[in-house]
């Protein structure tokens, strides 16, 4: 199991949504460099950033502030989220020096075919597809709107692209801290194997990363369990590749 921390970045700084509730944004701190030295003390060199403000307005808002990230911690792979819905914000991301690029609107509301081009012009395996859910339905457009598209039925769809991952955010959990749905978990990998599904929302600590683990999953993306536990940099040891 290997824990990617969560860097959402709202007017420059790093927040919290609550159930991907735009207007329920806690924050954590003014500095994102702050934020990533952070991590990088702890060891982990693998992050997840998404750009709030993009993902509400559908196009990458904050890029002086994404790129300055990327630039500052040039040795951590980091995937970049929100927003992210056209060949020239894919462009911009993966110039910009992201490892991966992670669409979500883009590949419910373009043709497949626009999206198999993104795929074949880039390499399949720099993409990471989001199917973030809600009651087991598709969210679009940061979160607010559901696509009448089941989430198994989904990533069949796309898991023999050669893809990095699928990440499945359920939004109900999302920063509530109440654990996982482990048997959704199961079930959808089983759906999406050989594709790895990146668990996200709610989770908590060691004990829903054991139970993610146990249920198939080998990598969790992990927000605000890192922020406000004290005891993350003892444990998240145990869940950095070595």
């Amino acid at each position: 199991m290997q824990v990617i921390p969560a860097i959402d970045v709202w007017e420059g700084e790093a927040v919290r949504l609550w159930q991907g509730d735009f207007g329920m944004r806690e924050r954590f701190s003014r500095s994102l460099e702050a934020v990533g030295q952070r991590f990088l003390s702890w060891g982990v060199q693998r992050w997840h950033v998404v750009d709030l403000e993009g993902a509400k307005e559908g196009r990458v808002k904050q890029k002086d502030v994404l790129f300055r990230l990327r630039q500052a911690f040039p040795s951590v792979k980091i995937s970049l989220g929100g927003g992210l819905r056209t060949e020239a914000e894919i462009e911009w991301a993966l110039q910009a020096g992201f490892d991966w690029v992670v669409l979500g609107s883009a590949v419910v509301e373009q043709p497949e075919n626009e999206v198999a081009l993104w795929l074949q012009r880039w390499g399949a395996a720099q993409f990471i597809i989001a199917a973030d859910t809600r009651k087991g339905c598709l969210t679009t457009q940061g979160w607010q709107r559901e696509a009448p598209i089941r989430v198994g039925d989904f990533v069949q769809q796309w898991r023999d692209t050669g893809i990095a991952g699928l990440l499945c955010t359920q939004v109900e959990r999302d920063g509530t801290l109440l654990g996982p749905d482990v048997a959704f978990y199961r079930e959808l990998q089983a759906l999406a194997s050989p594709v790895p599904i990146i668990a996200s929302g709610g989770i908590r600590g060691p004990q829903d990363l054991e139970s993610l683990q146990a249920a198939g999953i080998s990598m969790a993306i992990v927000g605000k369990a890192l922020y406000v536990d004290p005891t993350a940099p003892e444990w998240i040891q145990k869940y950095i590749p070595s």
